[in-house]
């Protein structure tokens, strides 16, 4: 997961469309090249199509991007804690990394969201059990995600709702649909969401 997990696989060039321009994770916004006033990388790589962008925080966050190689507008971001974060804010409004539950995620975005073929709901990493929500952002092509985690001794389906938001992804829907797979399951009560970025 993370950052090593955006090291996709040789897939085509995608070029972002769609007017939303307001999902940007520390200056670095969804369907625009990194800026030059973005902060400074821990790490960058270029492996085509796709080039690859690290950046540690002191406030014990992590980000990650992926761009495209040719264009660099960035296709993928993610946000995530270490364990030295505890709980800490997230970049979308009234979400809290380590607080905010997964059942919390349904019950604000009405359903448990969407599943891609290939990525699923839940994976275990470790020691953890790590689960997967996902949105489509109605009106464009993009895709907010977001990961929860649990100590898998702990972890069951009658628990799982009380897994913490580790991570938060947005994304531009075609790269998701290659990299995760596009048959996206859509779970009961299902509709896409406003823009939780706030965007007009």
């Amino acid at each position: 997961m993370r950052f090593a997990l955006t090291f996709a696989l040789g897939l085509g060039l995608l070029t972002v469309g769609g007017p939303l321009a307001a999902q940007e994770f520390r200056g670095v916004a969804l369907g625009a090249p990194i800026p030059e006033t973005a902060p400074e990388p821990t790490g960058s790589e270029v492996a085509p199509p796709f080039g690859y962008t690290l950046w540690q925080f002191d406030d014990g966050l992590s980000m990650s991007a992926t761009r495209d190689a040719e264009t660099g507008v960035v296709l993928y971001l993610e946000m995530w804690r270490t364990q030295s974060a505890g709980t800490a804010e997230t970049p979308l409004p009234g979400l809290t990394f380590g607080a905010t539950t997964r059942g919390d995620l349904a019950e604000i975005f009405g359903s448990e969201g969407i599943v891609f073929e290939n990525r699923g709901r839940f994976v275990e990493v470790g020691p953890m059990a790590v689960f997967f929500i996902s949105y489509e952002v109605a009106g464009s092509d993009r895709v907010v995600s977001f990961v929860t985690i649990q100590p898998l001794s702990e972890a069951s389906e009658e628990t799982a709702d009380a897994s913490v938001l580790d991570a938060v992804i947005v994304a531009d829907g075609r790269y998701l649909d290659q990299i995760w797979g596009g048959n996206r399951g859509r779970l009961d009560g299902y509709t896409p969401i406003a823009d939780p970025f706030g965007a007009d």
